[in-house]
């Protein structure tokens, strides 16, 4: 290794780096240079802009488990960044950002954006660097910091830097060969006495309700057994929803704002919670009188999403499987089954209603509940199934199962629009040999997730031999989230202005940029669409013209304004006019 770039890149690949995303600029250009690929230095994925760039990277984080990389110049591109880093720190995922300092503002400007003051706000860890000599040390620093802070970290590098040559002892590999690619931070294990004081509190509940999150991730089997053995339900958080499959008897769905009516009535009728690796549950879902009793398991004391309130009776800190494992002998089983037969039965009869309900249809525009429910009828074995923001996020939630081997993650603290763009493309590079399939609206798509089609189309040929990565668009011409929202809770009209989104056609633009794409707009060619689309290889784009009068869940005009979870035991004219575009295209079976 010649210079401090090369250095870099070897290092990153040791640390179990293999891509890093971001856009090339004066500042970062030697660093990109140096990331060629190969054995001693991972992939560069170009992105088209830098909070993509930080989004790829938060999604590599999240589906290996890895520390995920990305590279952005100084000035506009910092700014840029900082937006999608924002998503690794909502979301406690690790993430490094390197960043290409050019020395000294531009001839004539009086300010300069300063990446260090900047970027600080978002990160766990941040250090410049104008020393060759120092760069080892700091690297190691901010890899360990974001791995264990479970967020960003930034390194700041000038130019002249990344172009020195490297310090005399990292210029042989060995010095690389030597990083911790299996560094793994400290965690404590609970005391003997914290462990009997969960149980104690366990094995007295009557209505128990686990939530299991993502730091629950290879406790599955603990999870499933410890739920049956109490009797208890079990609901999961956004990104948490993949690690107890929906097939699991007492599976409640997820447990969000915008979740499905189990989660809610589960979480509403408990008197004991028991939270697994769920530092993502909204604590606005505990009920705030008579709050049940609380044992919360996690990797870190910090992470507990209730700490403080005085319903956490228990809370234990380690390796969450073992924890589990240590808990398993000091529960007694469950002789009173019915509250857990109550909760499967709610589930039953709940994915009943929902099959009905996405089977309704009424000869014109497709519902875009259907979407959903005919994908998780013909979804591939160890599918990665991405959601966006919006109603696509209701639609995921409510009709997609998930099955054994299976993953599916989203932009969950920050619900960033757009997102499951760059999200699908970070998951097709991981997972080479697994279908990937994104949901994504037509606003959030505008909003931010049009541009990367960009990079996805210059992967083509890379990906055609590939498993299918459907990209499927809701396009109903309206911010569906942000109209049922004023709708349903403060009873307002439409605002045109801010309610709709401009019409395009989402698959002339994937044609006109080279990508292969499908629309359907009618609902008697919902199924064949996924047939064909999932049957290919390589990048589709697959257009849905959907109904935005068909009204999520919470939104739904027959439940009263208000109402408590359930217990266990107006047309207007944009969507007139797409309703009898639509039937007209039934009839006579134009375009």
């Amino acid at each position: 290794m010649s210079s401090v770039s090369e250095y870099v890149a070897a290092t990153l690949r040791a640390w179990g780096v293999d891509r890093v995303y971001g856009l090339p600029g004066h500042g970062v250009d030697p660093l990109v240079g140096a990331l060629s690929g190969g054995a001693h230095a991972p992939e560069f994925v170009q992105a088209r802009h830098e909070e993509s760039a930080a989004l790829m990277a938060c999604a590599d984080a999240k589906l290996t488990g890895r520390v995920g990389c990305c590279v952005a110049s100084s000035g506009s591109g910092v700014l840029r960044l900082v937006s999608g880093l924002y998503d690794a720190a909502l979301d406690r995922q690790p993430v490094l950002a390197l960043i290409g300092e050019t020395t000294g503002p531009a001839p004539g400007r009086r300010r300069a954006v300063s990446p260090s003051d900047t970027i600080a706000q978002v990160c766990e860890y941040t250090e410049s660097v104008s020393d060759p000599a120092l760069v080892a040390d700091a690297l190691d620093r901010a890899v360990r910091a974001a791995l264990t802070g479970r967020g960003a970290a930034a390194l700041v590098l000038t130019r002249a830097v990344l172009e020195a040559a490297a310090p005399a002892g990292a210029r042989d590999t060995g010095r690389t060969a030597k990083t911790p690619v299996h560094f793994s931070p400290f965690v404590r294990s609970p005391e003997r006495a914290e462990v009997e004081r969960a149980a104690e509190v366990l094995n007295a509940g009557r209505r128990v309700a686990v939530v299991v999150g993502p730091d629950g991730s290879g406790a599955a089997r603990q999870i499933v057994r410890l739920a049956d053995r109490l009797g208890a339900g079990i609901a999961r958080t956004p990104l948490g929803r993949d690690i107890v499959p929906d097939d699991v008897p007492g599976v409640a769905g997820v447990a969000a704002p915008f979740g499905g009516e189990p989660a809610h009535a589960l979480l509403d009728g408990c008197d004991t919670l028991l939270l697994v690796g769920a530092h993502d549950l909204e604590t606005g879902l505990i009920r705030p009188h008579e709050p049940p009793c609380v044992v919360s398991v996690d990797r870190n004391v910090d992470a507990c999403p209730v700490d403080g309130l005085p319903s956490l009776t228990a809370g234990l800190a380690g390796d969450v499987p073992r924890i589990l494992d240590d808990l398993d002998p000091l529960l007694r089983d469950t002789e009173d089954r019915a509250w857990r037969t109550d909760v499967e039965q709610a589930v039953g009869n709940w994915r009943e209603t929902g099959r009905a309900k996405a089977h309704r249809f009424y000869g014109m525009a497709v519902n875009p509940r259907s979407v959903v429910a005919e994908l998780s009828a013909r979804l591939p074995e160890r599918a990665v199934v991405i959601s966006d923001c919006g109603t696509a996020l209701d639609w995921w939630t409510r009709h997609l199962e998930l099955r054994e081997g299976m993953c599916s993650t989203l932009s969950a603290g920050l619900r960033t629009p757009g997102a499951a763009v760059p999200y699908a493309l970070a998951a097709r590079l991981a997972f080479p040999d697994r279908p990937v399939i994104a949901l994504v609206g037509d606003g959030a798509l505008q909003a931010g997730g049009m541009n990367e089609l960009i990079t996805i189309r210059r992967h083509l040929e890379r990906l055609a031999g590939s498993p299918p990565t459907v990209l499927c668009v809701l396009n109903n011409e309206d911010s569906s989230r942000l109209t049922w929202e004023r709708r349903s809770g403060e009873r307002d009209p439409r605002i045109p202005a801010t309610g709709e989104v401009p019409a395009v056609s989402f698959t002339g633009f994937a044609e006109l940029v080279g990508l292969p794409a499908v629309r359907c707009r009618r609902p008697g060619e919902v199924a064949a669409a996924w047939d064909r689309a999932l049957g290919g290889s390589g990048p589709t784009l697959l257009e849905f013209m959907v109904d935005g009068d068909t009204p999520p869940d919470w939104a739904d005009p027959e439940r009263p304004q208000g109402a408590r979870p359930p217990s266990l035991h107006r047309v207007t004219g944009n969507s007139w006019r797409r309703r009898v575009a639509a039937s007209l295209d039934e009839l006579f079976g134009s375009g």
